[in-house]
């Protein structure tokens, strides 16, 4: 058993957030005891979508049952995390921090070729594997992300209610059946591989909700918010197959189409085209409509725009009733 110690200002910094590349990385966990049945039908449904550029990522993730490399699990200082942010932290990983990162790989009798290309000192592997990890986002959870966030959006609002209800201590105790929080300050978890007392130091604890698992996970670093991954409830049943869309019914087909794509990610008006597979400026007209409702933000950014949702975009979605994830598994 694990007992990790809260000090006051821990308190102050322990927030949920919600991490595109946790997903990816759960996604690829072949044979790892924390990911479930939910990650299986995924799986079983996007492998053969798995782009080439991914293979030194799989090989990474994979190298190892039981752990991943710290420096994926980036340490972006924001709780809406998006996964060019993540990626961008890994890109930075000082070589002291990856070698760290590797220390455990040393005793396997056969060494992944990933792995020994960044034991050498080959920071080119760093691109490669930020580069298939994007690749993989795109090619295989992007079309499900906007369902999965609302599936965890739903988690975190759930467990903030309770929150200021009953206090963080009842969240903490309620996020796995192998965990409890004590009087005194304590939580007791029952994680695979973890065992002895940990401080958070004054460090914070980050609450991931990831909708792949079936255990729960743990990153403690004694540089950075410890990090506890758990699995997300259902708490929001998927909505009933039909052949109308209630958003589609509001704003129009074309434009929720726009709403869901800016959703997966913001994004400049060329990607919106490239996502919704239509001319750049009909792109820019379906912005133009989502940006008068108040639906999304434009800002630019150099010679470019970048479209994001705001919070009635985020509640449009929420309330759609496109088909559901668990439908979609299903199949």
């Amino acid at each position: 058993m694990l007992t990790i110690k809260f000090g006051v200002p821990d308190f102050a910094r322990t927030r949920f957030s919600i991490s595109p590349m946790g997903h990816l990385i759960a996604a690829l966990a072949n044979g790892h005891n924390c990911v479930g049945a939910r990650r299986a039908r995924w799986w079983r449904r996007m492998r053969r979508h798995v782009p080439h550029a991914a293979g030194p990522l799989l090989e990474l993730i994979n190298a190892s049952s039981t752990d991943v490399p710290d420096f994926l699990m980036a340490d972006v200082a924001t709780g809406r995390r998006q996964l060019a942010d993540e990626l961008d932290s890994i890109l930075v990983t000082s070589e002291a921090d990856i070698q760290q990162c590797l220390v455990g790989y040393k005793e396997q009798p056969e060494t992944p070729r990933i792995i020994a290309q960044l034991r050498d000192g080959d920071s080119r592997q760093l691109r490669r594997i930020t580069n298939g990890a994007w690749a993989l986002f795109q090619a295989c959870l992007a079309p499900d992300w906007p369902d999965i966030q609302r599936q965890l959006q739903a988690d975190v609002a759930h467990r903030a209610h309770t929150a200021g209800l009953t206090g963080l201590g009842s969240v903490l105790t309620g996020l796995h059946p192998g965990t409890a929080w004590g009087e005194d300050g304590h939580l007791q978890c029952v994680v695979t591989g973890w065992d002895g007392n940990f401080d958070l130091a004054g460090r914070g604890l980050e609450l991931h909700p990831n909708y792949f698992l079936q255990e729960s996970a743990l990153l403690l670093s004694e540089h950075r918010p410890s990090l506890f991954l758990y699995p997300a409830g259902d708490l929001v049943a998927g909505p009933a197959p039909s052949a109308s869309d209630p958003l589609a019914g509001l704003i129009r087909r074309g434009r929720a189409r726009a709403l869901r794509a800016v959703g997966q990610e913001p994004c400049s008006t060329a990607e919106l085209a490239r996502r919704l597979g239509i001319t750049p400026p009909s792109a820019s007209a379906h912005a133009a409509a989502l940006r008068a409702v108040g639906a999304i933000t434009t800002q630019r950014q150099g010679r470019q725009v970048q479209h994001a949702l705001t919070p009635l975009g985020h509640s449009l979605l929420l309330g759609s009733s496109t088909p559901s994830l668990t439908d979609r598994l299903a199949r």
